[in-house]
């Protein structure tokens, strides 16, 4: 993998950012690797050399890191912290470090946006943490709960006064679900199946955080719409007989498009692309 520096950001923050990437190995998974998709990790593997990344768009990774290193310090003197455990199951090494320890507890430090923690409980933190209780039970903690700490990044403490279901600070807690053991071992035998296959499926819409194209009824002189619908017919269903127009607001996968780093080897992204320039 190619590490750019197209802005030419301090050589610290190159430094530390290139010592934080890891080619993946089909014998080894972190636990981030496991709970995502099989089509990225296979492409990852084949391309490693092609692949090119820029500092900038690790910088939010970066953040985290410092977060997680400051909060070390603050551990409770009887917690385990930033403990990098293993363990094997279906021919493939688990590994994972979650963030603390403590009274038979996992804590998980997340710096996010509000939207994202607005939209509810995100299917990947729950596998992440039952995983990592996986993983301490397997090396003989028990763990009784799961928790999640957000620290809400773009936070904006004016939203508080006219949204009531605003954080009314940039920090909120999320308690974590529990799954049962053998749940928790069938989940982790089937991503492996999924990532030991020859040829990867396609991402699904949540791996490719998918916005669906939608259509927004307007009025003219409005700037806002007036109703958003998933449907033109439910659109103009809704219209009925008023003087408003639809306008198109075409969907798109934000992962794919901005966020991946082997979209350019991947056929159905540039499958996509090609859809999109017709």
């Amino acid at each position: 993998m190619k590490l750019l520096n197209k802005y030419n950001l301090p050589q610290s923050i190159v430094n530390i950012i290139k010592k934080n990437i890891y080619k993946p190995t089909p014998d080894k998974m972190r636990v981030t690797e496991l709970i995502n998709a099989p089509l990225v990790k296979k492409l990852t593997m084949e391309h490693w050399d092609e692949i090119e990344i820029d500092v900038s768009d690790r910088l939010w990774a970066l953040l985290g890191t410092a977060v997680h290193y400051i909060l070390k310090g603050g551990a409770p003197e009887d917690s385990i912290e930033e403990e990098q455990l293993s363990a094997s199951i279906g021919g493939i090494t688990i590994v994972g470090t979650s963030d603390l320890y403590h009274n038979k507890g996992i804590e998980d430090w997340k710096i996010t946006s509000v939207y994202s923690f607005l939209l509810g409980m995100k299917p990947v933190w729950v596998a992440q943490l039952n995983i990592y209780k996986w993983l301490w039970k397997e090396n003989g903690f028990p763990v009784e709960r799961l928790n999640i700490n957000a620290i809400l990044r773009d936070f904006m403490k004016s939203k508080t006064l006219s949204d009531q279901n605003y954080p009314k600070i940039p920090f909120q807690t999320a308690k974590i679900p529990i799954w049962k053991y053998d749940y928790t071992v069938k989940y982790i035998l089937e991503r492996i199946r999924l990532h030991n296959q020859e040829d990867p499926p396609e991402c699904t819409p949540e791996e490719k955080w998918q916005r669906p194209t939608t259509y927004a009824v307007m009025k003219k002189g409005r700037k806002r719409a007036m109703r958003v619908l998933n449907s033109y017919e439910e659109a103009k269903d809704w219209i009925g007989d008023q003087d408003l127009y639809i306008e198109e607001r075409k969907g798109s996968n934000i992962k794919c498009e901005q966020y991946c780093d082997v979209n350019k080897f991947c056929k159905y992204y540039q499958r996509d692309l090609k859809k999109q320039l017709k």
